[in-house]
């Protein structure tokens, strides 16, 4: 026997009307580690390594590590100021790297800033040498051969926003993208590839007054999408408070 018209309507009418109450009711965070570490799939877990800043006397040069003994090998100095947590070597399970404004140092390896591979957008000088004392802290993650520092400037207002990440994964270093960027961001992903959030301002005053964030997550080729989420501000005069959503 046909069924009714009438009664195919119906069904399809609750069938969008049962979509539209199951579908999960957005998530509030303050914390933009919080958010991304609910997404799952994490290449670092963890805290992270703090690392220290030791600088030669005179003339003055400055790194940031988790040894003294990076610091001897990257400077030829007797005299140092020396912070007094920093060790001569890393503390069980710390990564022994070092970053000196050009190169990041893992063991006795180096890799220069200049030939990192730039998924940072274009106008961010992610190849540029920087100046440690212009760094107000650094923490690095370890897993395997992989390393990762999170590189937060000496700033005010909206400097906060921007952080320089950092990736060494395989033979290649990478500069991410420093718009709420985080080394816990950074998610694994097929044949031992990696994905990291691309993130966009939503709204009519974009920088100055955002109503929300685009996030989307790409592969290390810079352009696949994986996953897509929006984000947004209930009080727009503050942006580490935020109700997330994927979209696809």
């Amino acid at each position: 026997m046909t069924t009714p018209p009438t009664r195919h309507c119906f069904a399809a009418l609750l069938a969008v009307l049962l979509s539209a109450g199951t579908q999960a009711a957005p998530a509030h965070f303050t914390s933009y580690n919080d958010f991304y570490r609910s997404l799952g799939d994490p290449l670092f877990e963890g805290k992270g390594t703090a690392l220290d800043k030791p600088c030669t006397d005179a003339p003055r040069a400055c790194l940031w590590t988790t040894s003294m003994t990076q610091a001897l090998r990257r400077y030829e100095a007797t005299d140092w100021i020396v912070p007094g947590t920093l060790q001569m070597n890393p503390a069980d399970g710390a990564p022994d790297i070092a970053f000196d404004g050009q190169t990041l140092m893992v063991g006795a390896r180096r890799w220069p800033l200049r030939s990192a591979v730039a998924l940072a957008p274009p106008d961010w000088p992610s190849r540029t040498p920087i100046d440690p004392e212009n760094l107000a802290n650094v923490t690095a993650w370890q897993q395997g051969t992989s390393v990762c520092l999170d590189m937060h400037y000496v700033s005010s207002g909206k400097g906060g926003r921007y952080t320089l990440v950092m990736l060494l994964h395989g033979e290649h270093l990478y500069t991410l993208p420093p718009l709420f960027g985080s080394c816990v961001a950074i998610q694994k992903a097929a044949g031992d590839g990696f994905s990291y959030p691309s993130t966009t301002y939503l709204g009519p005053g974009m920088e100055t007054n955002p109503s929300g964030l685009q996030v989307d997550y790409l592969l290390s080729d810079g352009t696949t999408r994986v996953a897509r989420y929006l984000l947004r501000f209930p009080d727009q005069s503050d942006l580490f408070t935020f109700e997330a959503s994927r979209v696809r």
